[in-house]
């Protein structure tokens, strides 16, 4: 029974209602007790976040917080759809995939009543499309988003190699590598490899003459591995759309190859070999040109490489569309095996100049960073085109040697990155 100025409280002796009014007889007085009614405020509204450039996921923060109900209050989310989850709290700060996640919000009080939000997140990748699981992103827009990047690198290097292919002897390219000592001979031979910018198929003529031509077999090999492995426009583009541990890493790769491994072959597997005399001269076409010869030797250079590089890209780009299922298995096994598969893979497969650069971000897609490194590393620097070149030139353990010392950089790359 109510008394004269007695207080109604709830469960958590809150006062509600005010207090007892005297009426003589209580019996069948009514009391009116309201409660705000327990919800979730402010309820998140539907987001629509982009991705970072070249991810698949998200960080997304929001606020929501319960109030009203009985007593105390907690919140529990479930998470449905492109991302899935639970747990207590409000989910804000997770990450999330792309795609539209659903995100059931439920407030509970002390009495166990509950209230629900249910706002709707659609993560957007930014300009790249991302795969889950084994799905393709859509083709047409990947090679588009790679072609827009890369068409300025494209043409600078076209320019380059026409005009080494016009106007640069590989008589004079012999003799700058036949004298010397051993550092001088590999520092030079580096810096005369890394502006050719020409893949690792296309070096191996250059490779021919200047090993045919007397030059040393590890200042040879640091020209063949440092046109493609040291490109100055592949490299850029690496640490433009990669993370700087994967730039990092084919770099420290390539000059580890040119100035490490190459010389190391030469004393080990081409230890002995000297050229035999069965070669011929190489040929010194060196100018002097007049103007007219000068146009028109560049433009048919220009005209040759555009039509052998141009339409092999292109086509490499779209290749990926049919690579990407088996990349999927492989970068989705364990960490280790993936990178070391991905690594034999880029040692035999024969890749158009930057065509690595779209295989790297798809691997990196699919959550591989490992197998994204590992493809960086292998896939520009040899082939088995031209590692069957450099065995009839050699012998074919030289040309073992130089695919397994590239495995093991492109492996140990992969393992850093992963």
């Amino acid at each position: 029974n109510l008394v004269d100025n007695d207080t109604i409280v709830d469960i958590d002796d809150t006062p509600l209602g005010g207090t007892g009014t005297h009426n003589d007889d209580f019996t069948g007085q009514v009391y009116s007790v309201t409660k705000t009614p327990l919800s979730i405020s402010p309820c998140p509204g539907n987001q629509t976040p982009n991705t970072d450039l070249g991810q698949c996921t998200a960080v997304v923060t929001y606020s929501a917080s319960a109030s009203g109900g009985c007593g105390s209050s907690s919140i529990s989310y479930v998470l449905s759809g492109a991302t899935t989850g639970s747990g207590s709290g409000t989910g804000s700060g997770l990450t999330f995939n792309k795609g539209p996640t659903t995100v059931n919000l439920t407030a509970t009080d002390s009495l166990g009543a509950t209230a629900n939000c249910k706002p709707e997140l659609e993560i957007f990748a930014d300009d790249v499309k991302c795969a889950h699981g084994a799905a393709v992103g859509d083709l047409d827009a990947e090679s588009l988003f790679y072609l827009r990047r890369i068409w300025i690198a494209l043409v600078y290097g076209l320019l380059i190699g026409a005009a080494v292919r016009a106007f640069v002897s590989p008589r004079r390219v012999a003799e700058l590598l036949g004298w010397g000592g051993p550092v001088r001979r590999q520092l030079a031979a580096g810096l005369a490899g890394t502006p050719l910018m020409l893949c690792s198929c296309c070096i191996t003529p250059i490779f021919q003459s200047v090993y045919e031509r007397g030059a040393r077999l590890g200042s040879a090999l640091a020209v063949m591995l440092a046109s493609p492995g040291l490109n100055p426009a592949a490299l850029l583009l690496t640490a433009i759309l990669f993370p700087p541990t994967l730039a990092i890493g084919r770099f420290a790769a390539a000059i580890t190859a040119v100035f490490g491994l190459a010389p190391l072959i030469e004393r080990t597997a081409g230890k002995g070999l000297v050229t035999d005399g069965r070669f011929g001269a190489v040929t010194d076409d060196a100018g002097p040109y007049g103007a007219r010869e000068v146009v028109g030797r560049f433009a048919r250079a220009l005209g040759h490489l555009t039509l052998q590089t141009v339409p092999l890209i292109v086509a490499g780009v779209l290749l990926s569309s049919l690579i990407l299922p088996s990349a999927v298995a492989l970068s989705s096994g364990a960490g280790v095996l993936a990178v070391i598969l991905i690594a034999a893979l880029g040692v035999l497969v024969a890749l158009p100049t930057f065509f690595e650069i779209p295989l790297g971000m798809l691997f990196l897609g699919l959550g591989a960073p490992g197998a994204a490194a590992a493809i960086l590393v292998a896939g520009p620097l040899v082939n088995l085109p031209s590692l069957l070149i450099l065995a009839r030139e050699t012998r074919p353990r030289v040309a073992i040697a130089v695919a397994l010392g590239v495995w093991v950089l492109a492996v140990a790359a992969g393992l850093v990155a992963a």
